[in-house]
């Protein structure tokens, strides 16, 4: 596991309030289970985690909501706690950019804002980074699906036996 850490030449690239992202589908497959955001980078092999509000505002920011709407639902969601709060949806939205795991659009359609439901004390988000399995991730041909052949289809001259 890796932490990842922001440098102070970062903060001049914090997503603004407006700015929205989409998930890129071919490359980034993500689950919530049980308040964690697992996100695995089908092209690199790299998974994620995400703990403490970071699954809440995962759903905020992958469901198309600008930084500023997701900062505002957290921050309601957690009033004595709500400059901390936002402040973590604008550093969390620059991480996850910066590993690619959403993408700036201005494409995005608005969508009814559904808030997260305190639960609990307000935590910091993290990001945690695991490359372990990069070479397994990255070996299986699930991903690698032809929709129109299915699985599994040899590629190359590859076969599966």
């Amino acid at each position: 596991m890796r932490g990842l850490l922001m440098h102070q030449s970062d903060q001049d690239r914090i997503p603004g309030d407006e700015c929205k992202f989409v998930v890129d589908g071919g490359r980034v497959v993500h689950e919530t289970i049980d308040g964690e955001a697992i996100l695995i980078a089908l092209d690199t092999g790299t998974y994620y985690s995400l703990t403490g509000s970071g699954a809440e505002i995962w759903a905020l920011l992958s469901a198309g909501h600008s930084v500023g709407a997701a900062a505002a639902a957290l921050a309601a969601c957690y009033p004595e706690q709500a400059a901390p709060a936002r402040a973590a949806v604008q550093r969390l939205a620059q991480e996850l950019e910066q590993e690619g795991l959403l993408v700036a659009s201005a494409n995005v359609a608005d969508t009814a804002l559904v808030a997260p439901s305190a639960q609990g004390s307000f935590e910091l988000p993290a990001l945690h980074r695991y490359t372990d399995m990069e070479y397994f991730l990255r070996l299986d041909p699930i991903h690698e699906v032809d929709p129109a052949k299915g699985w599994p289809v040899a590629s190359d001259g590859a076969t599966f036996e």
